[in-house]
């Protein structure tokens, strides 16, 4: 591991995504649409106001208006048989669901800059290898050039140097423009164009074994699960909706008429009520009760398919810190001793060119496959916290 640096952490990273994230906006915009929705399922339908003229404008004594009937109403349907109430039990749910929703939203965008975090970190950790991998290439060819100028190696070896120095070369330009992709993702998910601060590598490669604690308890904190009952008891109350809509609502009619012949007033009172014959919304109320059946099979898979993932996740993660573990302790000693014997074998002249070349693969091999080891435990580290809702 190289030394310890100081720059842009994790956390700084996932604070500004929390402050700028387009994504988490949108959530928020949606939390503000279901409150709305759920102030608008009380209110009551409005009512009408009406006027209504009779025997106007006929002849006789019904010429013009000396013998007009006028009158004015005010008509209001009657919300009866729990209908605003399963609304508003709706768009309760509703809400729950979307601020649910907001919380699991805040969940990805840390999983995803933690993952993200990790890939620049590690992209930036193999440019690094790889400009060592370079120099390392340049100074063995300086070797072999001298060996080989004194007629102490083949010619040969000088051309095996020097494509070494050219894939050297090939791959520091490849792992710098991974980097580059690697920085625009993570700006991308903080809300910016572009992302140039040095990171902090030293937690990177600070990785401690995995928790063997119950993973099956940690799963109740995650909005996802938590989301299943406030689905299962909306699709009950969108079928109680339904349900009550088969029960017509009267209107009732309050008003005043006018007698202009001879000055009189009187009130007028009116009930009217829909005869369900037609229309008794049988088939609402049937795909809403098969709406219920659905939800509940959903809701019984994404559990299955959330613990089968959060196994999955923490597998990868404790099997990542053993490979890494194993390649810090015992494998990546080994092959720096290896390749150091091999090129002051060669300059001594006690080994062949290829044993130096072999060595110095297998070295460079080595410290590629930890850093890969432990970009991956922090993926996976990343989607267990994400599954349990511990960050």
């Amino acid at each position: 591991a190289p030394a310890k640096t100081t720059g842009f952490t994790l956390d700084d990273a996932i604070a500004k995504a929390l402050t700028q994230s387009p994504r988490l906006k949108a959530f928020n915009s949606g939390v503000a649409a279901a409150k709305g929705e759920q102030r608008q399922a009380g209110a009551w339908v409005n009512p009408e106001v009406g006027v209504e003229a009779e025997n106007v404008a006929g002849k006789g004594a019904y010429k013009g208006f000396d013998s007009a009937e006028v009158t004015v109403g005010v008509t209001q349907e009657i919300t009866i048989g729990g209908k605003i109430s399963a609304r508003e039990s709706i768009a309760g749910k509703g809400l729950e669901i979307a601020s649910l929703d907001e919380q699991a939203a805040t969940l990805d965008v840390i999983r995803d800059v933690t993952t993200a975090y990790a890939d620049v970190v590690a992209a930036e950790e193999n440019v690094r290898l790889a400009t060592e991998q370079k120099e390392l290439a340049v100074d063995v060819l300086k070797s072999v050039s001298v060996r080989v100028g004194a007629a102490a190696a083949p010619l040969i070896q000088k051309s095996r140097a020097e494509v070494e120095r050219s894939t050297a070369t090939i791959a520091l330009d490849k792992a710098n423009r991974e980097r580059d992709i690697s920085r625009k993702k993570l700006a991308a998910l903080m809300g910016e164009e572009r992302f140039t601060l040095p990171l902090d590598s030293a937690a990177f490669y600070a990785i401690a074994k995995p928790e063997a604690a119950s993973l099956e308890e940690k799963l109740k904190a995650n909005p996802d699960l938590v989301k299943l009952n406030s689905s299962l008891e909306q699709s009950k109350a969108r079928l109680e909706l339904e349900q009550a809509n088969a029960i017509p609502d009267p209107r009732l009619s309050v008003g005043l008429r006018d007698f202009r012949d001879s000055g009189d007033q009187a009130f007028i009172v009116g009930v009217s009520l829909p005869i369900p014959v037609f229309n008794a919304n049988r088939g609402n109320i049937e795909k809403a009760r098969h709406e219920v059946s659905r939800t509940e099979m959903d809701n019984r898979q994404l559990a299955l398919n959330t613990s089968a993932d959060l196994t999955q996740a923490h597998e990868r993660m404790e099997n990542a810190y053993v490979q890494a573990e194993t390649l810090k302790t015992e494998i990546l000693p080994s092959a720096d001793k290896a390749f150091r014997l091999a090129r002051e074998g060669y300059g001594l002249g006690r080994f062949p060119y290829l044993e130096v070349l072999d060595a110095q693969r297998s070295l460079f091999g080595v410290k590629q496959q930890q850093i890969e080891a432990i970009r991956e435990f922090h993926t996976a580290k990343a989607q267990v916290e994400r599954l349990t809702a511990t960050r």
